[in-house]
């Protein structure tokens, strides 16, 4: 276990919610859990803050996701918290 704490604001469980992708939200946040830096960083480190997002591939009827989340390593226990939800284009970012 990594020691990292993942959680979801209600506003992106919400939106996964509506998309049907609750289930696939869950799984990346526990996968969130053991790699907290998975893809592409958006802002950051900033005060040891930084901003990602990530992708969540289409499945069982689920669509794509883009997901964006922050991560806090400090002060322990790292955090991360999924704040935005979005369908995803599938279009691959630069």
């Amino acid at each position: 276990m990594s020691g990292v704490i993942a959680a979801v604001t209600v506003r992106a469980a919400d939106r996964a919610k509506a998309l049907g992708a609750e289930q696939a939200l869950e799984t990346l946040r526990q996968e969130l859990e053991q790699v907290p830096r998975l893809g592409v960083l958006l802002s950051g480190p900033q005060d040891g803050v930084e901003v990602r997002k990530t992708r969540v591939e289409p499945h069982d009827g689920a669509p794509g996701l883009a997901v964006a989340y922050v991560y806090t390593p400090a002060p322990p226990p790292p955090t991360v918290a999924i704040v935005a939800v979005t369908p995803d284009d599938g279009v691959a970012a630069d």
